[in-house]
């Protein structure tokens, strides 16, 4: 082969190799172009005309998170020289609700375009309501206790100087724990939600031991925790039960050197077997709906006779008996009938004796059981009476005083009303 046929056949086969190389090309930019095209007609079919891209998905969670505003100690203190947490309910202090509920914004953001059914209740977290922050736990209400050494100072002072105005008449002294100190919520739950309660064992030892020594002090703390599984606390409401309110009284009798009437002696009637109280009604909790309670009573009408003079705002009203069945919706007012601003008590029961009370809801169910002991017995609500109860305790009208009152309400602005009670005597 000549030169000039080698120099031709090498052109033919650069330029078919140039060739294939062009519709090697053209073949990948084709096959490019309908892997596109197939994409976005696929994408347009699922985005409807007209719409905007969907950033629903895209949107980050709102963070809920709640600082904690109560001191995250292991012994559950609260610092000295500072107002009670509950004290400052009225100060506008906050309380902590449950971090593991999503606030109203994020629940609008990740809420289903379509919903599978009611969301279930956590089972413990606080709940802010016209009784200020109740915490819930299974099916349970509680308030939570606190106190100070402040608030405990002005407590004291405050029972010491009503004592001062009882002159030598017997003064007792009963704080009521509720149920917060004796139910068992794990430690781990508590640290979750920010529960803490304080020792009120503490708190009773720290008031008795710092009130004038003239005042018989009726500690009920070991009867309580003794007989607790026997239905002393409600689980939806504060109060404690009538059976508490008994072991209460059998305290005092041992303190006032009284012979108690035996629980046998009345006989314990039924009035409610789905009691929701006030736990429920400020939370509208179906956990606690569902927890409802046993009401009963125990009947001390049919054994002792007793007539009422109730004082309520500017009228009185005058009944027969201590305990009334017909509560309208709130069973808790079986107990001397309502919540009033003071009750003076008749009894036939006794042919002697006369007794001053100053105390909380607890002392409406206690009251009831003094019946026998006192032909003479007068409630003043210490959170609701707004006069002086100097004139009341200046003469001989009264034998003895008695204050009682759950240690929640001692641990808060008690001392406020007790300081009001005794204004005009230390004028």
């Amino acid at each position: 082969m000549d030169e000039n046929k080698l120099i031709n056949a090498n052109k033919n086969d650069n330029s078919i190799k140039i060739m294939i190389a062009v519709i090697c090309v053209l073949v990948l930019l084709i096959i490019g172009l309908c892997l596109y095209l197939f994409v976005f007609s696929k994408n347009s079919d699922q985005q409807p005309e007209g719409s905007e891209p969907d950033t629903a998905a895209s949107v980050p969670a709102t963070d809920t998170s709640v600082p904690s505003v109560i001191d995250n100690s292991a012994e559950y203190s609260v610092p000295e020289n500072e107002e009670s947490s509950y004290a400052s309910v009225s100060e506008e202090t906050s309380y902590p609700v449950n971090e593991s509920e999503p606030a109203a914004v994020s629940q609008e953001i990740s809420a289903p375009a379509e919903s599978s059914g009611p969301e279930e209740e956590p089972e413990h977290r606080w709940v802010i309501n016209h009784l200020g922050y109740t915490y819930l736990y299974q099916g349970y209400g509680f308030e939570q206790f606190t106190f100070s050494s402040n608030i405990l100072g002005k407590y004291t002072a405050a029972v010491n100087a009503i004592k001062d105005l009882a002159g030598a008449k017997k003064t007792y002294q009963i704080l009521v724990p509720t149920n917060c100190e004796f139910f068992g919520i794990p430690n781990a739950v508590k640290t979750e939600d920010d529960f803490y309660c304080a020792s009120q064992r503490t708190f009773m030892d720290k008031a008795f031991s710092s009130v004038d020594k003239s005042i018989v002090n009726v500690d009920v703390y070991e009867t309580l925790e003794l007989h607790y599984d026997e239905y002393l606390y409600f689980n939806t409401d504060p109060n404690y039960t009538h059976k508490a309110a008994y072991y209460v009284y059998l305290e005092f009798c041992k303190s006032a050197n009284l012979t108690p009437v035996a629980a046998g002696t009345y006989q314990e009637v039924v009035l409610n077997e789905q009691f929701l109280g006030k736990f429920f009604t400020a939370t509208g909790s179906e956990r606690v709906m569902n927890n409802a309670d046993k009401f009963t009573y125990y009947d001390i009408d049919s054994v002792y006779s007793a007539t009422e003079k109730v004082y309520r705002g500017s009228g009185e009203v005058n009944r027969r008996g201590v305990i009334f069945a017909d509560t309208g919706t709130y069973n808790y007012y079986a107990f001397l009938g309502e919540e009033a601003k003071k009750i003076e008590i008749t009894s036939t029961g006794a042919s002697s004796g006369s007794i001053l009370v100053i105390g909380d809801s607890s002392a409406s169910a206690f009251c009831t059981f003094l019946i026998p002991h006192y032909q003479k017995i007068t409630f003043i609500n210490s959170g609701l009476y707004k006069d002086s109860i100097a004139d009341l305790l200046s003469g001989s009208e009264f034998d003895s005083v008695v204050l009682i009152h759950y240690n929640t309400t001692a641990g808060r602005l008690l001392y406020s009303d007790l300081e009001r009670l005794t204004a005009n005597g230390n004028d």
